[in-house]
């Protein structure tokens, strides 16, 4: 669960773990215009039918519209049919932009980490792929430096 992904130039890094068929991403920083395509793949990376996906609001210290919309969107794409979301630990200025945007559907009230860390089983760090073009531009900078 040490595994972290996060662009330059935003001001976002997601973290991830797998347990027991659940994926876990917790969002830390801001989520914004600037980093919403990050989560967007990051969900892409871990979504599948029949899974399940967590996003850990915690510590995510703001939200705009965008990143609403973004969350949003991916609900809309999960279900019983796909693969089940759950948002949690939203919390103070973050929770109000979900209740002021009318939204506040989407987080749960129930805080799922004792939940999830209880069992068998233990948290595995999962890799989350490159924010888009980051090869390119290392690979534009020369000297072949992996991302």
């Amino acid at each position: 669960m040490q595994q972290a992904t996060e662009a330059p130039e935003t001001r976002l890094a997601v973290r991830g773990g797998r347990r027991n068929g659940i994926d876990r991403l917790f969002l830390i920083g801001d989520l914004d215009r600037s980093s919403v395509l990050m989560l967007e793949s990051e969900l892409v990376a871990v979504a599948h039918k029949g899974g399940a996906v967590v996003i850990d609001l915690r510590e995510l210290t703001s939200i705009d519209e965008w990143g609403l919309h973004a969350l949003e969107r991916a609900a809309g794409r999960a279900g019983p049919d796909s693969w089940r979301l759950a948002i949690v630990n939203a919390r103070d200025l973050v929770l109000e932009a979900f209740v002021e945007a009318g939204v506040e559907h989407l987080v749960s009230g129930v805080d799922l980490s004792d939940l999830l860390d209880a069992g068998d089983g233990r948290w595995l760090p999962i890799s989350l792929p490159p924010f888009p073009g980051q090869r390119a531009r290392a690979s534009a900078r020369g000297g072949g430096e992996r991302d």
